[in-house]
């Protein structure tokens, strides 16, 4: 899986769904909650196809959560990422590479939940903490108050900007 990731490619379908569905049973199972947030999926529409195989069409399409930002912010978040991730993707050559695989597979789902009312959206050139109290908000009405409640983890601090990260000397 991560020789796709490296090359900014999509990890093929029947691997993606058959993790997503194991874990939820899984989650299920064992907490029975039933409320899922999955990143990063669909990122195409044959990921939703496959998913449609094996979850039945039946199934009421999900609302998906769309972070749009301009490609000279991504680029400049990616790249100051970079310092501190250790990700082999996280350099100019392959984040062109997904920026083009994003434009060619991901952006014709979106645009489909788009189109059936299932897409919020969320202008994430914004700074870090407007963008976390959005998504905040929509999710809100998902969410345990007493989950909501508590305060960020460390690393969720270091992601939004709100600590730095820690030196690598």
């Amino acid at each position: 899986m991560k020789e796709y990731i490296a090359a900014g490619k999509l990890v093929p379908n029947e691997i993606v769904v058959r993790l997503l569905k194991d874990a939820m049973e899984r989650t299920t199972r064992t907490t029975g909650k039933r409320n899922f947030l999955i990143d990063g999926f669909p990122r195409s529409l044959s990921n939703l196809e496959a998913w449609y195989e094996v979850f039945g069409r039946e199934a009421e399409l999900p609302t998906m959560l769309y972070f749009e930002c301009p490609f000279e912010v991504l680029e400049q978040r990616i790249l100051g990422r970079a310092k501190y991730s250790g990700r082999a993707d996280d350099n100019v050559e392959a984040m062109k590479l997904r920026f083009d695989t994003f434009k060619a597979e991901t952006l014709p789902a979106v645009e489909l939940f788009k189109a059936k009312g299932k897409c919020i959206e969320f202008d994430t050139s914004q700074d870090r903490e407007a963008v976390h109290s959005l998504l905040r908000d929509q999710l809100a009405a998902y969410t345990d108050p007493q989950l909501m409640a508590q305060p960020l983890s460390e690393k969720a601090e270091m992601l939004l900007g709100l600590r730095p990260y820690p030196r690598n000397e």
